[in-house]
């Protein structure tokens, strides 16, 4: 028997049990390590001591046992076996029952629209919309209904319900010292390579078809929905697979607290494959794999699999290591709530909490101009509470959350942590990415006054690290996706990256010049023209349009501003040398040393290299330079002086002092 099913038949934990387990001196890993008769006997023994209704018999043991462990199995199995493990399932859900603490319900009272009530309640929805009707209650099947609504409903069909654990935070917080520490949802990314079945998963999962909704069968952007599964809630992201969004995969990885790999079992590893390892392994989060078509395939198909895996530091917990392997369908749904299980029992020995009593902070996972809301991103929140009306930043945008709306498309008026929320009221469009806070209303009204954005940009530009903003309108969708591919193969090439604010079809307009100067982009026209107000608006708030007729001509013109942008390679020069003859120790200023210039000049603006014969005994910055008692720019070849450097204070006769200037590194073909 493994861990987690003697921790749910003794009624406790998973870690309750393996710390009990480790201090005995058994080699416990995780919730899936399997224990000897001698190791459930001392666990039996001891935890019924504290209840001595929780006993494992040994017709317990050897049922379980005899379980085949894996539905891949299940499914080759000959009839007369499934039929007594369906028994022995039967009778372990009997035990499981009888000792579960809090026997789930069949709807937990929250918000939903009249939708998703129909959907949970397997009512029609017309039936559910005539039921208020009779209530006295008018309602659209999207309509949002509160809670006294849904309970009215539960009532109505004679169903069972219970709230949100969110109604019982005194209950939880019993187990956490600090007042306002909750437990939180896990996150859990999906990563895979592109057409393992990652999406595939998710909508099994979510009983929707997102898969069929996205261009080619692929998923183009970062998704997140909150999932409620026979297991708790769990939040998931679904990361697209196809190498052009790497860096998507990565922001994924960022937030979650755990993968799930997809392999599939008629492909194995493959590139993504190992970068999504690399990526989850450094981001030091644990990974379950799950076997994908087994439907397809052989049974031995899965030791290939399991191979694979080890080949790059993933040992099947099968062979004696820490990754659990869970074969699945993602299409049949073979395996899945198997799956569920072990994310679930891993994300509770992880122990997920955070306070959700402070100002909401969390990471942009995705953002997009989207009509009638402006500038709105995908939002998930690491700690703290996130409500209508606060002020945030996000990387170099400011704003005020005017919407917050759900993975299920509801309006919402707060959300807690890991949950994925659709959020507007950017001034500005943030990059996926970027650190999102919320901020005092004054500290917000100081950023917004003071142009820290912009000051922000500027600041980022002289050091290298942003990027040119770009507006891009073209003639036809075909001209679009061509440009789009070229600007990325130039960007990717250059130290300046180019990042690409918006993109659309049709001649500029006053909406484009808008958000480029709100954005500090520039607009560069393939094939269009620029109408009048848009002139008018881009001189008024500077912005600069540049229209092209030809499409390498525009290329030539955006390479060359990214040239322009690229920090400069400084070096340091050496312009001078003096020799030290003498010292002198002036209170309450330093160390001034009186030197003879041998060469070259000594410039103010120097750093000096202090040499005792081939030693060197210091460096700093010239801070005073005089001759004559005279404050001076710079001393030639032949001439005395003194000066104080900076960090430099045991000057000695004959001591050496090099004077170095840093100086733009000249252009090969400048030379």
């Amino acid at each position: 028997m493994r861990i987690y099913e003697i921790a749910k038949l003794l009624n406790i934990s998973n870690k309750e049990l393996i710390d009990f387990l480790a201090k005995k001196g058994f080699d416990v890993k995780s919730h899936m390590s399997a224990l000897s008769e001698e190791a459930i006997k001392i666990a039996q023994e001891f935890f019924s001591k504290k209840d001595s209704a929780k006993r494992i018999s040994q017709s317990d043991i050897e049922e379980t046992s005899e379980k085949p462990a894996l539905d891949f199995q299940e499914k080759k199995a000959s009839p007369a076996l499934n039929k007594k493990t369906n028994s022995l399932v039967e009778k372990k859900t009997e035990i499981d029952h009888d000792l579960q603490v809090e026997i789930p319900q069949k709807f937990l009272i929250e918000p939903m629209t009249v939708a998703d009530f129909a959907q949970k309640a397997e009512k029609p929805v017309s039936e559910v919309i005539m039921t208020l009707l009779r209530q006295g209650i008018v309602s659209p099947k999207n309509q949002l209904l509160p809670e006294k609504t849904v309970e009215m409903l539960a009532k109505v069909y004679n169903f069972s319900y219970s709230y949100p654990v969110k109604l019982k935070k005194e209950e939880r917080r019993i187990t956490a010292p600090q007042a306002g520490v909750d437990i939180r949802l896990p996150v859990v990314v999906v990563l895979g390579h592109v057409d393992h079945g990652k999406t595939t998963l998710l909508d099994f999962i979510r009983k929707t078809r997102v898969a069929q909704k996205e261009k080619g069968g692929i998923t183009q952007h970062l998704g997140a929905y909150q999932v409620e599964t026979a297991h708790g809630r769990l939040v998931f992201l679904d990361t697209p697979g196809h190498e052009a969004f790497s860096n998507i995969r990565g922001r994924g990885v960022n937030v979650a607290d755990l993968a799930i790999l997809v392999v599939a079992a008629d492909d194995s590893i493959m590139p993504q494959t190992i970068e999504a390892i690399t990526k989850a392994k450094k981001a030091g989060i644990p990974i379950v794999v799950a076997v994908n078509k087994i439907d397809k395939v052989e049974a031995s198909r899965l030791e290939v699999i399991r191979n694979d895996l080890a080949r790059y530091d993933l040992l099947p917990e099968e062979w004696g290591g820490e990754t659990i392997v869970v074969p699945i369908s993602a299409k049949l749904g073979t395996g899945v709530d198997k799956l569920l299980e072990l994310v679930a029992l891993q994300a509770q020995l992880m122990d997920l909490r955070t306070n959700v009593n402070q100002p909401a902070s969390g990471f942009i996972l995705e953002s997009k101009l989207q009509k009638g809301l402006g500038p709105v991103a995908t939002v998930v929140c690491q700690q703290g509470t996130l409500r209508i009306g606060d002020h945030f930043c996000a990387g170099y945008a400011l704003g005020k959350v005017s919407s917050l709306i759900n993975s299920y498309g509801v309006r919402i008026n707060e959300v807690g942590p890991s949950i994925p929320v659709q959020v507007s009221g950017f001034s500005e469009l943030p990059h996926a990415g970027d650190q999102f806070e919320v901020i005092s209303q004054e500290k917000y009204k100081k950023l917004k006054s003071a142009g820290a954005i912009q000051a922000d940009l500027e600041s980022k530009k002289r050091t290298g690290e942003d990027s040119i903003n770009v507006i891009i309108k073209t003639d036809t969708s075909s001209s679009k996706e061509a440009l789009l591919e070229a600007i990325k193969k130039i960007s990717d090439k250059s130290p300046i990256k180019s990042f690409i604010v918006h993109a659309g079809i049709g001649d500029i307009n006053e909406s484009d010049v808008v958000l480029a100067a709100n954005t500090g982009s520039i607009i560069l026209g393939l094939h269009i023209k620029t109408q009048p107000n848009a002139t008018i608006s881009a001189q008024q708030n500077i912005v600069r349009i540049m229209l092209f007729d030809i499409i390498y001509k525009l290329l030539e013109h955006l390479e060359a501003l990214l040239k322009k942008e690229e920090p400069v390679k400084m070096i340091a020069k050496k312009i001078g040398e003096a020799v030290i003859r003498k010292v002198f120790h002036i209170k309450n200023v330093g160390v001034i040393a009186g030197a003879y210039c041998k060469e070259g000049i000594f410039s103010r603006t120097g750093r000096i290299v202090a040499w005792r014969g081939k030693e060197k005994i210091g460096e700093g910055l010239i801070k005073s330079l005089e001759r004559d008692r005279k404050s001076v720019k710079e001393i030639h070849a032949g001439f005395e002086f003194a000066f104080l450097v900076e960090g430099v204070d045991d000057w000695q006769i004959d001591d050496r002092a090099e004077c170095y200037i840093e100086k733009p590194e000249e252009n090969k073909s400048q030379r």
